[in-house]
């Protein structure tokens, strides 16, 4: 029987790969449709940030709210990757929860443009 921290480090090794594929995809996405460069790089990480430009600007705009809750819901998904990875060691569960975390907060970004 493998050890679970061998398992975790292995999980964490094809999660690394998988942001290394996701950062390519972003780049090559977001400057095919004309965006800044750094966007696609900053891509896959930007549902970290939307919650808190949100709560800067709720005063400000009628749509942070709107804002907050889809940033949250990247938050909520992004934890759940961490969770998946670290607390249950499901590489499945782990992946397809960090993948749909890019996934959102690349839509996010593109919203912006």
């Amino acid at each position: 029987m493998t050890a679970a921290s061998t398992i975790r480090a292995s999980i964490g090794r094809t999660l690394l790969v998988q942001l290394c594929i996701i950062e390519m995809i972003s780049m090559i996405f977001f400057t095919r449709i004309g965006a800044w460069f750094p966007a696609g790089i900053a891509a896959p990480l930007w549902g970290v940030v939307v919650p808190v430009m949100a709560l800067l600007d709720w005063s400000g705009s009628r749509v942070a709210s709107a804002w907050f809750v889809m940033g949250c819901i990247a938050l909520v998904l992004f934890g759940a990757g961490f969770v998946a990875w670290f607390r249950f060691a499901s590489r499945f569960f782990a992946h397809a929860a960090f993948a749909l975390y890019s996934f959102c907060s690349m839509l996010l970004l593109l919203a912006l443009k």
